[in-house]
């Protein structure tokens, strides 16, 4: 999956394939999720809001979607 750079503090790069609905969030620390059974809308206002570690933080882990953690 192609991951883009975003302009955050926290997070240097989203990915998204509209296919499988597999949001993938890159960290600046290095880290990488994965999480499932995510609406593109979702992605969109991800990448649309300026706080985007908050937006993951409150709206995505608490979306109940599947988590996995790629790299710690």
């Amino acid at each position: 999956m192609q991951r883009r750079p975003v302009r955050s503090t926290s997070l240097k790069a989203v990915g998204y394939d509209d296919t499988t609905l597999v949001l993938e969030i890159e960290w600046r620390n290095g880290s990488i999720v994965r999480y499932t059974g995510v609406p593109e809308p979702m992605y969109q206002a991800l990448l649309a809001v300026p706080g985007k570690a908050m937006f993951v933080e409150q709206v995505v882990e608490r979306g109940g979607y599947a988590r996995e953690q790629i790299r710690k």
